[in-house]
């Protein structure tokens, strides 16, 4: 006997918008109304009443009878039936870690926090991705992707073996009959990251594979239209090197409100191919040029406390990963700002080159001092 939901709470918590989108992607189709306070669904050979409303007495009552009968024309259980409809807004991303450490369902506290860290920068990458398109990002990340980062949650923990799941909201596709102009529509930034990680981890698998064979590194260039970036590189290089798994493996199950379907991905890739990955990447990161960054942050040195034409200026900057005082020389006027912003300390904002040189950061073809006003 399959368990049934009877929780008030539960049902009442299944919005309107959640059983039409698991309906339509199911094949159902509205065909009525009544009385505008319910559709009626044509699912299988049954007609399934769907209240409008969360406020309505009998909701609970209407989505626990939808339930009985999406249960009998599907033939699974009520539980999962119900996993599924709150899903149906979010592309799911499984990342199964599969060692003797997960064995049992558990992974160490320690492991536990670099399996989250480096998921985050797997899905960071593809987010990148998905903005520019460029194989390499050294520090300051698109703010789209940033913000795409912020709307990706947790989803509950699974069994088999140690699996992270994540959701990644979709957007409802709004149906745009009727204009005037036949434009074919701009997939928005948030639809196209979770695709970018799924085809940029089968491009990195094919590239490892291409390059074990003929040693160009060229194959992951190529693929960066595809996702592969040096951050995907090195999110992958450290799941195996922190975690040392049998395998790590991501299946995506993707939103009922894409546009079309898209069929359920998993990709693996075999630890035989780490060394190739990680060496790609180190290579790639050599041969790129530095790209501009930006320095945001206080001035805590001059090289003169008088205003001179020219003179070193370091900041400290606040906005990188890592905490660093970077150099920077400046001519005349910007000099001269510099100094002002220094004693009355106010932040700076500056753009440009960071190189390395020892253990100190030069800034090179600095732009315009621009000071910001403090809180």
């Amino acid at each position: 006997m399959r368990a049934r939901i009877i929780d008030k709470g539960t049902l009442q918590s299944i919005s309107p918008a959640e059983m039409s989108a698991y309906l339509r992607s199911k094949g159902g189709m509205k065909v009525d109304e009544i009385s505008q306070k319910a559709g009626i669904w044509q699912y299988g050979t049954d007609e399934l009443i769907i209240p409008f409303s969360t406020r309505f007495a009998d909701y609970a009552l209407r989505i626990s009878q939808a339930l009985q009968q999406i249960e009998e024309i599907e033939q699974r259980s009520q539980l999962v039936i119900l996993d599924d409809i709150k899903h149906v807004a979010f592309d799911v991303i499984r990342v199964r870690n599969v060692s003797n450490d997960t064995k049992n369902g558990t992974l160490s506290f320690a492991k536990s926090i670099d399996f989250v860290a480096y998921t985050r920068d797997m899905v960071l990458a593809a987010a990148c991705s998905a903005a520019t398109h460029k194989p390499y990002y050294p520090s300051r990340k698109p703010q789209d992707a940033e913000r795409f980062m912020n709307s990706v949650r947790f989803g509950k923990t699974e069994q088999g073996s140690f699996v992270l799941t994540l959701l990644a909201p979709v957007a409802p596709n709004l149906s745009t009959q009727g204009t005037l102009l036949d434009i074919p529509e701009e997939t928005p930034y948030e639809k196209m990251v979770i695709p970018t990680l799924d085809s940029g981890l089968k491009a990195l698998n094919q590239a490892a594979i291409q390059t074990s064979e003929d040693c160009e590194v060229r194959h992951f260039v190529e693929a960066a239209g595809q996702g592969v970036t040096t951050n995907l590189c090195d999110a992958i290089t450290n799941l195996y090197e922190k975690l040392t798994p049998d395998f790590i493996e991501v299946s995506i199950v993707f939103s009922a409100n894409r546009n079309a379907p898209l069929p359920i991905s998993k990709v693996s890739i075999d630890s035989g191919y780490i060394p190739i990955i990680k060496s790609a990447s180190d290579q790639i990161k050599r041969n790129s040029p530095e790209p501009e960054q930006t320095v945001r942050g206080f001035i805590t040195h001059l090289g003169s406390p008088d205003p001179q034409e020219s003179g070193e200026v370091t900041i400290q900057d606040v906005i990188s990963p890592k905490p660093r005082k970077i150099v920077v020389w400046l001519t005349g006027d910007e000099y001269k700002r510099a100094g002002e912003a220094h004693f009355e300390t106010k932040p700076v904002e500056i753009v440009g080159t960071v190189t390395r040189k020892g253990r100190a950061f030069g800034l090179e073809n600095p732009s315009s001092l621009t000071i910001l006003e403090s809180e």
